[in-house]
């Protein structure tokens, strides 16, 4: 859990989205990135997440969203989580709501420290307890000792 320590942080992370879709939940998670230093040019970092996700889609399965942005212009790694109670209905492979949102903007060259953060993450959210307690969780420190195994 080293690249997950490393990139998970309490104040990048939102368990009440309040977004009906998937662009507004991604501006609610960019704007915490934002008030955090962590990007540049938001509304530039939407348009290019949007035209992204249809091409590839970022739905995990199991009411997860991994959305994944390569940027020349970005320095390092940023990672912003949030949770929607009520879910997305979207229609997608596997018919569940989604409710765990994740965003992350990594510079061009990052691939490694990348694979190793999604493997990660995708290892404990493919765990039904896991996704369970960070739905049921009251604040984004929870969110974070779930995730850290704490």
């Amino acid at each position: 859990m080293e690249t997950l320590t490393k990139y998970l942080k309490k104040e990048n992370i939102e368990i009440s989205l309040m977004g009906k879709t998937r662009e507004e939940l991604c501006m609610e998670l960019l704007t915490l990135l934002e008030k955090g230093n962590k990007i540049q040019d938001k509304n530039f970092i939407l348009k290019s997440i949007i035209t992204r996700d249809k091409v590839i889609d970022s739905y995990m399965g199991k009411g997860v969203i991994f959305v994944r942005l390569p940027l020349e212009t970005q320095k390092n790694i940023s990672l912003a989580m949030g949770v929607n109670k009520e879910g997305l209905d979207e229609e997608v492979f596997d018919r569940e709501k989604i409710k765990i949102f994740l965003i992350i903007i990594t510079p061009d060259s990052e691939n490694e420290e990348y694979i190793n953060l999604v493997s990660e993450m995708s290892s404990l959210l493919n765990q039904g307890s896991i996704r369970e307690d960070i739905l049921d969780a009251k604040d984004a420190e929870r969110v974070k000792k779930i995730l850290l195994g704490q």
